[in-house]
């Protein structure tokens, strides 16, 4: 097997980055936090350069410390995206409440074991107040605001929800780990915080290239044992597709017209071309996930689908649809095969881009 480096470097090498392949997935993410830090290395001096005073020594040694080999904390990447956004603004007091919100991070800059998290915290209140977030979350970045906090209060998680949240993906990542290693791999290595939220969170789930490595997830309401499982199953596949893909385009951008709107197979409306990518790459995850998924999932049956007419469910959102194991596999390759023609018309490729987009139609057909 060839190194990841040497993948990336070939543009042929990006067809074997379609699927999860164990060690990948750190060897990625040691990459981009190499790139964070270089990159916290530069802002830090462009901003002693540009507010006098700022007094970031300190910060510029706890930069030049980080151990790259180590997971990263999501707060970390969020804390360095409000640097971005405030640099790019010219907005100096924004660029020093980010500093000072750098500075307390990096007290614990890395998340070396999973962290289920349920205490709302300033990233996780980003998400809940940004303009739908949900709508956002493929290849988004929040908007830093340390105001955030101040703006209204957050409804709290049923500590019974928490509790089998815990339980679920507990048992989740048990059975993943025997019936599919190599995804359990990639989960380990790029998911670091499962942050739970409450009823008021506008979306099931949502993740950000902003804070890289938390997946976000809305517990379900009314849902036990096998269902609520499944939700989870879903869900966090979902929505740590959506991260891989992010963390790829960091190294090449897959597409040179992401900003046109194409139609959108996932939201049945237009969507910027890097959306509607993203949305193909997860349907092409979540199918690769069910293929290999372990027997009590591809047992999860909604008995209220029976009731559904093709249209009724044709006009659903993918949230709206029954958790029925069947009728979610047969749905999402639809929507991927509606993707790849969308794609193949719409989509202008890099030369990686075009074996990444190529290789999940192939490794489909021989499912």
């Amino acid at each position: 097997m060839k190194f990841t480096s040497e993948l990336l470097y070939e543009p042929s090498g990006w067809r074997e980055l379609v699927i999860p392949v164990a060690g990948r997935g750190e060897s990625l993410r040691t990459g981009l936090q190499v790139r964070v830090r270089d990159s916290l290395r530069k802002l830090l001096r462009e901003i002693g350069c540009a507010i006098p005073g700022s007094k970031l020594d300190d910060l510029c040694v706890e930069i030049d410390e980080l151990d790259v080999s180590r997971r990263y904390s999501p707060n970390l990447y969020f804390a360095y995206f409000g640097l971005l956004q405030g640099m790019a603004r010219s907005d100096a007091r924004a660029v020093v409440e980010c500093c000072d919100v750098l500075r307390n991070y990096l007290r614990a800059p890395y998340c070396d074991m999973l962290e289920i998290r349920e205490e709302v915290d300033d990233v996780a209140r980003s998400f809940l107040h940004a303009h739908r977030a949900a709508s956002r979350s493929e290849a988004s970045f929040l908007e830093f605001a340390t105001s955030a906090k101040d703006s209204g209060a957050e409804d709290d998680i049923d500590p019974s929800a928490v509790a089998s949240a815990r339980r679920q993906l507990a048992e989740l990542n048990a059975l993943i780990a025997t019936s599919n290693p190599d995804l359990a791999d990639e989960l380990a290595s790029i998911v670091s915080v499962l942050q739970l939220m409450p009823r008021s969170f506008a979306a099931e789930a949502a993740s950000s290239l902003s804070a890289f490595g938390m997946v976000l997830v809305r517990p379900p309401p009314n849902l036990t044992g096998s269902r609520e499982r499944f939700f989870y199953f879903d869900r966090v596949v979902h929505e740590a597709a959506h991260t891989w893909l992010n963390l790829l385009m960091t190294f090449d951008p897959l597409v040179t017209n992401g900003a046109t709107l194409a139609p959108s197979p996932a939201r049945l409306t237009l969507r910027p071309v890097k959306g509607v990518l993203h949305a193909h790459f997860v349907f092409f995850r979540l199918l690769h996930a069910y293929a290999k998924a372990p027997q009590c999932i591809r047992e999860t049956h909604d008995a209220n689908s029976l009731d559904l007419t093709a249209d009724e469910i044709g006009r659903m959102s993918l949230s709206e649809l029954p958790l029925s194991f069947a009728l979610r596999e047969g749905i999402y390759f639809d929507k991927f095969t509606e993707g790849d023609a969308v794609l193949r018309s719409s989509a202008n490729f890099t030369a990686r881009g075009q074996h990444f987009f190529d290789a999940m139609k192939e490794t489909i057909s021989h499912v």
